[in-house]
C-alpha cells in the first residue's frame, strides 16, 4: 500500500468553517476546555495548534504541531504562557507539554470500552487561530499498532489549528485528541483515544525529537483503514470493494472491514452484498449505530426488514 497515495490524501487539513455550537443548557464551558498553541519554527514561522490541559501544569497535544520548534507558547484566557515540550510518543503522535505557571484542574476522561459508534461529541480546538465547536457522532473505531485503545473516527468536522485539541463527550469526558483528517472532505475527521494517554502514563516515553507517526507511515492494519477512508471519501466504490474484500479476508473480526465492504456494495447498489456486509458488522459489534442507520435506510428502500436474522 503506498504510504506515498496515503500521505497525500491524509496530511492536508484543508480549511472550511465548521457549523457553528448552539449551547445547550448545562453543557460545560468548552473554551475551558482547550488552550491555544503558538509553535515558532526554527526558520521563523509561525504555526498553529492546539493543547488539551490534563492536570497541574501537564498538557497534551499532537507532536506534528512541535515539529522544528523554537518557542512554544500557550494562551489560556487571552494569556499567554511559554510551555516546554518534554516526553512524547511520536508514533502515536503524542506529545507532553508543561507549562509552569499553570495549574489547571483534572480533565475528565471517558471509561475504557465507553466509546462506541454512534456516541454523540463535541470537537473543540482552534482552527485558523480561532476557536470553534462543533457537535458529530463516533463514526468508526479503527485498529492500529498500538496498544491501549482504537483511532476514532468522527463525523464532527475540525480543520488545521485543531490539530492536538479534546473531541468530548456531552458531559465533557475527553474522548480522543483530534489529529488528522482527509483532504478529500466528508465524515472522515480523526482522534487519537484517551487510552493511549493512560498507556503512555505506564511507559518510558522519550525525549522530544523527530519521528514519524503511525499514520504518516501507515503499517499493514493502519493502512487498511486509512486507503478505506480515503477511497470512500472520493467514492471510488471499485476500488474500495477490492481493497475491504481483501481486508476482510485479512481481518475477519474487524467491524470495520465489513462495514467498508457494506458501503462499497451499496455505492455499487449491489444491496444484497451490502445487506450481508452490515449484518456480518452488527454480529461482530451490536451496538454498531452506523451499521444499524444502514440496514435501515436498506429497509426502506427494499421493502423488507433487514435487521433481524433472515432478513435477506
Amino acid at each position: 500500500m503506498s504510504r506515498g497515495i496515503i500521505l497525500a490524501v491524509m496530511l492536508a487539513l484543508l480549511p472550511a468553517a465548521p457549523p457553528a455550537l448552539a449551547k445547550h443548557a448545562g453543557e460545560p464551558d468548552w473554551r475551558a476546555r482547550v488552550a491555544k498553541v503558538v509553535v515558532t519554527r526554527a526558520n521563523g514561522v509561525r504555526e498553529l495548534g492546539t493543547a488539551v490541559p490534563l492536570a497541574g501544569d501537564r498538557m497534551v497535544t499532537n507532536c506534528h504541531v512541535l515539529r522544528d520548534a523554537a518557542r512554544i507558547e500557550v494562551e489560556i484566557a487571552g494569556v499567554s504562557h511559554a510551555a516546554r515540550a518534554d516526553l512524547r510518543d511520536a508514533y502515536r503522535d503524542l506529545c507532553f507539554l508543561t507549562v509552569p505557571d499553570l495549574d489547571a484542574p483534572p480533565t475528565p476522561m471517558i471509561e475504557l470500552g465507553e466509546t462506541r459508534v454512534g456516541l454523540g461529541v463535541v470537537a473543540v480546538g482552534y482552527p485558523a487561530g480561532g476557536f470553534a465547536a462543533s457537535r458529530g457522532r463516533v463514526i468508526g473505531l479503527h485498529s492500529c499498532e498500538c496498544d491501549g485503545g482504537k483511532v476514532i473516527q468522527t463525523s464532527a468536522p475540525f480543520d488545521r489549528g485543531a490539530s492536538g485539541g479534546g473531541l468530548f463527550d456531552a458531559g465533557g469526558r475527553l474522548i480522543g485528541i483530534l489529529t488528522f483528517k482527509a483532504r478529500a472532505g466528508g465524515n472522515f475527521h480523526f482522534a487519537l483515544p484517551v487510552g493511549w494517554l493512560r498507556h503512555m502514563a505506564e511507559r518510558r516515553l522519550e525525549p522530544l525529537g523527530e519521528g514519524g507517526t503511525f499514520w504518516e507511515r501507515p503499517g499493514k492494519e493502519s493502512g487498511y483503514f486509512l486507503a478505506a477512508c480515503d477511497l470512500g471519501a472520493k467514492e471510488n466504490w471499485r476500488s474500495l470493494r477490492r481493497l475491504a474484500s481483501e481486508w476482510t479476508g485479512q481481518e475477519p473480526d474487524n467491524p470495520e472491514a465489513w462495514m467498508a465492504l457494506g458501503r462499497a456494495s451499496n455505492g455499487l447498489r449491489q444491496v444484497d452484498a451490502a445487506a450481508k456486509a452490515f449484518q456480518t458488522t452488527l454480529m461482530l459489534d451490536s451496538t454498531h449505530a452506523e451499521a444499524k442507520w444502514a440496514l435501515e435506510q436498506l429497509e426502506f428502500e427494499l421493502g423488507r426488514g433487514l435487521l433481524e436474522p433472515g432478513g435477506l
